[in-house]
């Protein structure tokens, strides 16, 4: 069966939008697909707007034009695939996967067409999937993989720009009774409760990891030892404050739970791991001490 169908009714009905230009950059065709995606209606910017008005900058309007001149990309006058970003009629960024070819006669260049594909969805779905990889469920803080992902860029960003960086080691005293006493899920409740203690007690720069089971970390960017202490205080008083299990709450006496905190300062190069058993030897020095403290390394930290 053929079907007669001409070329303005195939661009109407297509899914994708379509956008077209003239030589000068100007939009000559605006489907309905485009008008859903960006709000503007096609009376809007037909014979209007020029296309650079709709992407982030001029110069990525101008990478893309580059990219269809490039034979070594997609072929001479072709872009297949390329992913950046458009701008809606409220000025925000909607990420699209973009595939166009410049329209030509006779060898003179007489503008272009694109198909602009939605990866709004798409983009959400790996952003969820990222975070779901990067987090710990229970406490809801970036997991140990992620830690060391960060501790190592933190570290080469003080190897090469300065400054100082901080690390903290949260170690639970008691966490073990109350899982023995109480069960497993009045632990998970604790958990959670440090999520919430280290989400609210750190500024927006620093970034807290369950390093695993009742071990906490926190990485402190542009933060000298001193501070770093003051902060670990800070955090260990807001959860005796919030945990009903922690010294000196008539709660519940089942149990006793409260942190040891060891703090660690790192200015120039070395090894990861040599950094984090610093953090480490400290805590285990406020352990010693009884818990319930704040311990800094030092070389005399055993």
């Amino acid at each position: 069966m053929h079907l007669n169908i001409n070329q303005a009714d195939l661009i109407s009905i297509c899914p994708d939008p379509v956008i077209a230009i003239n030589r000068r950059g100007v939009i000559s065709v605006f489907n309905t697909s485009a008008e859903n995606l960006l709000g503007y209606s096609a009376d809007q910017v037909i014979g209007v707007m020029n296309i650079r008005q709709i992407y982030p900058s001029d110069a990525e309007a101008r990478k893309i034009m580059r990219l269809m001149m490039d034979e070594s990309f997609c072929g001479p006058g072709r872009v297949e695939g390329y992913e950046t970003y458009v701008l809606n009629s409220s000025r925000e960024k909607v990420p699209i996967r973009l595939s166009a070819a410049m329209l030509m006669k006779q060898g003179e260049y007489r503008g272009s067409v694109g198909f602009f594909h939605d990866m709004t969805r798409q983009k959400a779905l790996e952003t969820t999937l990222l975070k779901q990889s990067i987090t710990d469920d229970l406490s809801g803080l970036y997991n140990q993989r992620h830690f060391y992902v960060q501790v190592a860029s933190e570290m080469m960003r003080v190897k090469r720009y300065g400054g100082e960086l901080s690390l903290v080691c949260i170690d639970l005293d008691g966490f073990k009774q109350v899982n023995d006493k109480l069960g497993h899920l009045e632990g998970d409740q604790i958990v959670r409760l440090i999520g919430r203690v280290l989400r609210d007690g750190l500024r927006d720069s620093d970034q807290a990891f369950r390093y695993g089971g009742d071990e906490f970390m926190l990485l402190l960017p542009n933060t000298v030892k001193a501070d770093a202490c003051q902060l670990a205080e800070r955090v260990r008083q807001l959860f005796n404050l919030e945990c009903n299990y922690s010294p000196g709450s008539h709660h519940n006496q089942a149990a006793t739970v409260s942190m040891s905190l060891g703090v660690a300062s790192c200015s120039g190069a070395e090894p990861v791991d040599f950094f984090v058993q610093r953090a480490d030897m400290a805590m285990y020095s406020a352990k010693q001490a009884g818990g319930d403290c704040v311990r800094q390394f030092s070389t005399g930290n055993n």
